[in-house]
Parts: structure tokens; sequence; C-alpha cells
């Protein structure tokens, strides 16, 4: 029964945790007012500033 709960204790922070990091795989912040936006993004929505070119 110990195992148990603590499989599941483990496997509800690993959840949460995944849940907290993987937005951030999908934004980028603008350098300037640090608003998040999409990977795709060119410039900043919340301030315009436009993003430097990405490096290849």
């Amino acid at each position: 029964m110990d195992l148990t709960l603590y499989l599941v204790v483990m496997v509800g922070v690993m959840l949460v945790v995944v849940l907290i990091s993987v937005p951030s795989l999908f934004t980028k912040r603008c350098p300037q007012c640090g608003h998040k936006n999409p990977l795709e993004a060119s410039r900043c929505r919340s301030c315009e500033r436009d993003f430097p070119p990405e490096e290849s």
C-alpha cells in the first residue's frame, strides 16, 4: 500500500511539473517587456518591439 501511494504522489508531482513547463516550450518572452508571445511571432504583441532575427 505504501509503494502504491508513493507512486501515485510521484506521478502527480511529475504531471504538475510537466504542465507548468510545457507552455514555455511554445512561447518566447519579449526581451523588453517580458510578455509571452508565440514562437512564430516576429514582434511582441504587447509592446510591438521587433524580435531579433533567429540564428540558424
